[in-house]
């Protein structure tokens, strides 16, 4: 294709297509002639005189040019030649033009004077490129003096928005944090958003999360925190052009998008909450049409995220712009700990096995029509192929019995058990009922996706007073829901996903404080999870799903493979009506355009050697919409049977006749449907396996397109669950050493340091004698109030620490004085109320380990190793003024530091 064909074909209908209407000269100048202009280096062509097209704006200047080569050409090889018209243009008119190159497949965005070109699908509006160079004049430079911490405070919170100011200004445009669950990821992003909005480096901010509940959360935040910005949460296909603020699900912004023009540049930040493999696939077309900012929220620990994530966001690998732990957490008590209890009922052990039953069950059994082979089930097969209700009842007692209760109400304390399924959640409900019929249904709900109101339950599940207190579910409240009184969690199912894992656990991992002081949590795990983690850390994740279209796709290239002649065309051309039934305006089709731009006549007259490519295009494939899914497994078989013929393999031969005539049987039996009856003798004539064995290449194919469309009327042939209601019990109830990363706190001495640290962070009586402040009667009931509450007394104290005195003033004194417990605490109050650069917060961080290692520190060591390798002067060299005099007072424990 010549330039001009490109231009033609290509260029003029995207640019029309974006607003840009190539036959307004008010908007669009073709072949623009350039003055000459001798200010310029040498090595530019100055005979170069002719920009492809200029963009103007409302006052008649060049907003932007394009830059145009052959559809086979590079883009990069016009860059120098755009730069060059770019700046020509800028000594005539004052400012610089945006530049896009592009061979009409591929458009690169360059900002010329502020980064380096990016890739993007298509052009932007004017109001887009408007915003651009406003902020561009603005010249920002974003500082972390500008961070309201009333929104955002804690020292890691800062270190986050930072590093991510920094890393703006250094021109990123992709970010991702590591922050454990109930750490306060959406108030840190709530914080960051409004600086960015405040110093006009960002107008329009998505917020993307994968659940409505969740979502609704988000936007409550933003409506407290700052509430005099403009927002709207996106549920319908109503779409406000008008605000600063969205907040939608992936799935609606999709649907969105598949019916309302939103321009590219539209967005300037892109936050995706939960961050996950899920959103690279079909959700990641959002990030593909936005050309925006992109900032990933994920509380996966580092060593388990994938590694599409890290790419996604522009990353190394293991290396997030930031991370903040959930062992951080718990040691700066920011969050709660928790204990497992490991339990395994006897069926869950041994499984359900004839001969292990009583004679009484067992006659039972043979009476209700059971032979003695029918009952072999295994542990791991209950809920999914046979139910047993004293199984459930001996889960819910035996959560009964050992739970956290509330200390008024003596109800179990909020709960979440997590059950396998939705007949089984409900199973549940209706068995706690029966046991404990004193609640009166009002305690233990169902709360799942299909409900009409699930927002209602959800308002009610939080309030601590509210009764409802166990809440039984299936997968919708395994993430972002926040109850920070949350004490039991029951895990009644199986799960395999190291991320789904941790956010489970993240539900109880909030501190809670009010009606009652919550210490720690507790984990019923019921299906060996935690076993199952300790042995293999990083879990089991499946693999990537592929559409049956896709499938067909693979399947027709083995058979070109080995076909030639009239067989190898059928193929061919099946293949030709894939590839141009792909979705032309999906996002990701439209980022592959390069790929399918060399898919022409000649393309598909040299398909043999061009199968490499065809593998290739395989993924684009996926985005064929399945329209009838019983029809494409049945020719997803025939091409299987088809390739396994051709290899002569008997045994897989056997395998996919034998899954296409359980097919056919199913619509035979069928009979009473007219459209069955109709084709009753082809369905016959298919119903013998010998049939399939002998017909040759041509006939299948001739015979499947018959078939395939009646196998949406083949009939159910589920797997029926057994139902059983046999005596279980407990074999085993055991405490769980939790080898992956988390937190184990059962050392007694641990277990009182932490409690200690948490009434240092949290006592302002404790801060009182930081600074040496006498105390008064009042002060010390207060202090003993703390110290009952915590569980703790003097005896131990003295014990622990190795104190002389009884008199709790002096052992406390005495502990908070060392530098150990009471520098921690002050250096994150250094952070929280001082402007710091990542580079200085990194090097307070280095301290606290320091000392925690050390159990001491002086200046002096704050100039040596470790702390030379932040700067060869040590503290000298990251620290100035009085910035660096309060912080060695701090080292030196003056008073004068607090």
């Amino acid at each position: 294709m010549t330039e001009a064909q490109t231009r033609f074909d290509l260029i003029d209908i995207e640019l029309n297509n974006s607003g840009w209407n190539i036959n307004d000269t008010l908007k669009v100048i073709q072949e623009y002639e350039i003055e000459l202009d001798d200010n310029l280096p040498a090595f530019f062509d100055k005979t170069k005189r002719y920009v492809d097209y200029v963009l103007l704006n409302k006052t008649g200047h060049i907003i932007a040019v394009v830059e145009a080569k052959r559809d086979n050409k590079a883009v990069q090889s016009a860059k120098t030649q755009a730069e060059y018209y770019a700046r020509r243009i800028k000594n005539k008119q004052g400012f610089t033009p945006f530049i896009y190159i592009t061979n009409g497949n591929e458009i690169e965005f360059w900002d010329s004077e502020n980064g380096v070109p990016r890739k993007v699908l298509s052009y932007h509006s004017l109001e887009d490129l408007e915003t651009y160079r406003k902020r561009n004049e603005n010249n920002i430079v974003l500082s972390p003096e500008l961070l309201n911490k009333n929104i955002a405070g804690r020292h890691y919170q800062v270190e986050a928005i930072t590093r991510t100011l920094e890393k703006l200004n250094d021109k990123h445009r992709s970010i991702l944090w590591v922050m454990a669950t109930g750490t306060g990821k959406t108030r840190t992003i709530i914080s960051l958003v409004d600086i960015l909005l405040r110093e006009g480096f960002v107008k329009r901010v998505l917020f993307l999360a994968d659940r409505r509940e969740l979502a609704r959360q988000a936007m409550d935040n933003f409506k407290e925190h700052l509430p005099n910005q403009s927002r709207q949460r996106i549920e319908t296909e109503t779409f406000e052009k008008d605000k600063r603020l969205y907040v939608s699900t992936y799935q609606t912004m999709m649907s969105l998008l598949k019916k309302t023009d939103i321009s590219q540049g539209f967005f300037d930040l892109v936050v995706a909450d939960e961050s996950h493999r899920s959103i690279y696939n079909y959700y990641g077309q959002l990030f593909l049409k936005f050309d925006a900012l992109k900032l990933g929220l994920t509380a996966t620990p580092v060593d388990f995220i994938d590694r599409d994530t890290f790419k996604f966001f522009g990353t190394d690998r293991g290396n997030p712009t930031f991370a903040y732990t959930y062992e951080q957490a718990i040691e700066d008590n920011y969050l709660c700990p928790y204990e497992v209890m490991n339990i395994k009922t006897k069926f869950q052990d041994k499984g359900i096995k004839f001969d292990l039953l009583s004679k009484e069950e067992q006659e039972k059994l043979k009476n209700s029509g059971f032979s003695e082979e029918d009952i072999d089930f295994e542990g791991s097969s209950i809920e999914k192929m046979v139910i047993n209700d004293d199984t459930n009842r001996k889960i819910l007692t035996t959560f009964m019995d050992n739970c956290y209760k509330h200390p008024i109400t003596n109800l179990p304390a909020k709960t979440i058990i997590f059950a396998v399924s939705k007949p089984h959640a409900y199973r549940l409900e209706k068995l706690f009922n029966e046991l404990f019929p004193q609640y009166h249904s009002k305690v233990a709900k169902v709360i799942v996706s299909e409900l009409n109101n699930t927002e209602e339950l959800i308002k009610e599940f939080r309030d601590v007073d509210s009764g409802f207190n166990i809440a039984i579910s299936v997968d919708m409240l395994d993430t972002g829901i926040d109850v920070p009184s949350i004490m039991n969690l029951v895990f009644a199912k199986p799960v395999f996903s190291r991320a789904k894992f941790w956010q489970m656990i993240g539900r109880g991992t909030r501190l809670y404080d009010e009606v009652f002081t919550k210490e720690k949590f507790v984990i019923f795990d019921f299906w060996g999870n935690f076993e199952y983690f300790n042995d293999k850390p990083e879990g089991f994740e499946p693999k990537e799903q592929i559409s049956l279209n896709r499938k067909i796709f693979n399947e027709n290239i083995q058979l070109l493979k080995n076909l030639d002649n009239e067989e190898f065309e059928y193929v061919k051309e099946e293949i030709r009506e894939q590839i141009n039934s792909l979705p032309k305006e999906d996002f990701f089709i439209k980022s592959k355009a390069t790929l399918l731009s060399n898919v022409n006549e000649d393309f598909y007259n040299n398909l043999k050697s061009n199968l490499l490519a065809l593998g290739n295009i395989s993924e684009l494939i996926d985005r064929i919409e399945v329209k009838e899914p019983q029809e494409l497994q049945f020719r997803v078989k025939v091409k299987k049977l088809q390739n396994v013929k051709i290899k002569n393999d008997t045994k897989l031969i056997e395998k996919y006749i034998n899954s296409i005539l359980n097919d056919i049987e199913r619509v035979r039996i069928n009979k009473s449907l007219t459209i069955v009856k109709d084709n009753l003798e082809l369905l016959d004539k298919c119903s013998d396996g010998k049939y399939w064995f002998e017909i040759d290449f041509n006939t299948t194919n001739e015979i499947t397109d018959k078939l395939a469309p009646l196998m949406k009327y083949k009939s159910k042939n589920e797997v029926q669950v057994v139902h059983f209601d046999l005596e279980d019990a407990i074999s085993t109830i055991t405490d769980i050493e939790i080898n992956h990363p988390s937190v184990n706190i059962k050392e007694y001495e641990k277990s009182l340091l932490e409690t200690l640290q948490k009434i240092i962070n949290q006592s302002e009586t404790l801060q009182k004698l930081f600074i040496g402040a006498p105390l008064d009667n009042e002060d010390i009931e207060n202090l003993k109030n703390d110290l009952i509450k915590q569980g703790l007394d003097t005896e131990q104290l003295c014990k622990i620490f190795d104190c002389k005195s009884n008199d709790m003033v002096e052992i406390l004194s005495n502990i908070i004085n060392k530098k150990e417990y009471k520098l921690p605490f002050l250096l994150d109050k250094f952070i929280e109320t001082h402007t710091l650069n990542s580079n200085q917060i990194e090097f307070i961080k280095a301290i606290k380990h320091y000392i925690k290692e050390k159990h001491n520190i002086t200046r002096k060591d704050l100039m040596q190793n470790p702390f030379t390798k932040y700067h060869k002067m040590g503290i000298l060299g990251m620290f100035k003024g009085s910035l660096m005099n309060e912080l060695v007072e701090i080292i030196d424990d003056k008073e004068t530091a607090v």
